[in-house]
């Protein structure tokens, strides 16, 4: 059975460099007088972020090497068939096949020489770079226009509009918005539903359903905070709900959504379970555990115990009777709360985090150069490994192979870093809004305490601190807010 010659076609969404693309394939073909059995088209595939079984075209012509059906593969340049480094190992295949890979425009890419498959490797590194800092490219460009317009295309959220490529807020929807995170606080999804239901709203045209309505709810736009790549942009211009409306509603979802579920550690009855830490003789912090103590009458009173100064047998206080230490921790937390105010700790937060923000920005800014350093000193190794197989070069090929591999290395480990410095830079501009809800919302914490059973006294003492530590004669409350 003859073997087949296959044209394989990666279109992108730009029409000119498609008909450059088959213009020279069909040249290539009538040129050489070849007979073409089958052209394989994938259209609007990518070949840096689609992986090699995800390529329906790619995957057909793999089957057929492997079936001995195919002779001759023909592409227009190594780039259509993929911008990854796995790509190499789809090269190797094709060899192993004695499939003959033609590029039309830098000739046979498997034609038997020694180099082959080290300029193979060359071609698909240097592909995949380059689509990585098209990526970067446009990631960036879309990032400065959000940073300046809110707008970067695509379809507004519910509640905004475009006018003059700027993204505003429309004053009709953003009304609907505020009654959806209103009423969502007063009776859920259902009450939303037969509110519009009645008044006949919908979401320009479609219909509102519980998905699109959760969605809307979820989406921190509404605060002034654009999502992009990850990353939280304040854009206060368009802010519609207040962060105590939209955080009251965050509470609300999470609760229900944990129904059925401990979201507070609730093991015993004693009141600081989880929360209390004791500062041992070592300089430790430690958890404390609650034990019981049977008293005379035959009831059990918890006692907060450190188990570590317990074992060591420490000189110090490592047993706390809950009776004394649960009235002095809640008359520190009552005088605390009572003497902070909203506006106080708002412009505490803005200083601190901005300049946390600040810092973490700088830190990105230099492990982002480093990165670009990387990158070029890698094009160049890899440049003085193209000139060693020109003969142009008395490099070791090996130890230059090496220096790739240490920069890869030491890359690889700048984006690591990188990417623990973009988490906790989203994690600061999340914390202000969160803190002022928790504030608001015990903003009277002493009625709200007061008037709570048992368990609901927990409850707000578990959402509202992190640590209460005891050492020595000393208190240390460390609040959710600070």
């Amino acid at each position: 059975m003859r073997k087949k010659t296959v044209v394989l076609t990666r279109f992108s969404s730009i029409m000119q460099d498609n008909i450059s693309q088959k213009t020279a394939i069909d040249k290539y073909i009538n040129d050489n007088r070849l007979i073409v059995d089958e052209w394989i088209e994938e259209d609007a595939v990518s070949g840096f972020k689609t992986r090699l079984e995800d390529r329906k075209g790619l995957m057909i012509i793999k089957d057929m090497a492997l079936n001995e059906e195919l002779d001759t593969l023909i592409i227009f340049n190594s780039d259509r068939i993929g911008r990854r480094m796995e790509m190499v190992g789809f090269m190797s295949l094709m060899t192993e096949c004695k499939v003959k890979v033609i590029s039309v425009t830098e000739g046979v890419l498997n034609g038997g020489c020694d180099t082959d498959d080290l300029l193979n490797s060359i071609r698909f590194w240097t592909a995949q770079q380059e689509s990585r800092k098209t990526s970067k490219r446009v990631k960036n460009g879309k990032l400065a226009k959000i940073k300046q317009d809110g707008y970067a295309g695509g379809t507004p959220n519910y509640g905004y509009r475009v006018v003059d490529k700027k993204l505003e807020i429309n004053e009709e929807e953003s009304k609907i918005v505020i009654m959806l995170f209103e009423e969502y606080v007063i009776g859920g999804i259902p009450k939303i539903i037969k509110i519009i239901e009645k008044n006949k709203i919908t979401k320009r045209g479609e219909q509102f359903n519980r998905q699109k309505i959760l969605k809307l709810l979820h989406n921190p736009i509404y605060i002034g905070k654009k999502q992009y790549q990850g990353e939280l942009i304040d854009m206060p211009q368009l802010r519609i709900v207040s962060d105590e409306l939209f955080y009251k509603v965050q509470d609300i979802m999470q609760n229900r959504r944990t129904k059925g579920t401990t979201k507070y550690v609730n093991k015993t009855d004693a009141l600081l379970e989880s929360i209390l830490w004791h500062q041992c003789e070592d300089g430790e912090i430690r958890k404390v555990h609650v034990d019981y103590v049977k008293l005379k009458n035959g009831d059990k009173r918890p006692y907060y115990r450190c188990k570590h100064c317990k074992d060591v047998k420490a000189k110090i206080t490592k047993n706390y009777n809950s009776n004394k230490i649960e009235p002095l921790v809640i008359n520190d937390i009552k005088s605390i709360m009572g003497n902070t105010d909203i506006e106080t700790l708002e412009k505490r937060y803005n200083k601190e985090i901005n300049d946390s923000i600040k810092g973490i920005n700088d830190t990105i800014d230099i492990i982002q150069r480093n990165i670009e350093k990387k990158n070029k000193d890698i094009e160049k190794a890899i440049k003085q490994i193209e000139n060693i197989i020109l003969g142009e070069s008395n490099l070791d090929i090996e130890i230059v192979n090496g220096l790739i591999q240490k920069l890869k290395d030491e890359k690889q480990g700048l984006e690591e870093v990188l990417n623990i410095n973009i988490d906790e830079l989203n994690k600061l501009k999340n914390k202000t809004s969160k803190a002022i809800y928790l504030l608001q919302k015990y903003k009277n914490f002493d009625d709200i305490y007061d008037k709570s059973n048992d368990l609901e006294k927990k409850n707000i003492l578990q959402e509202l601190i992190d640590k209460i530590i005891i050492s020595h004669d000393k208190i240390y409350i460390d609040f959710n807010i600070y």
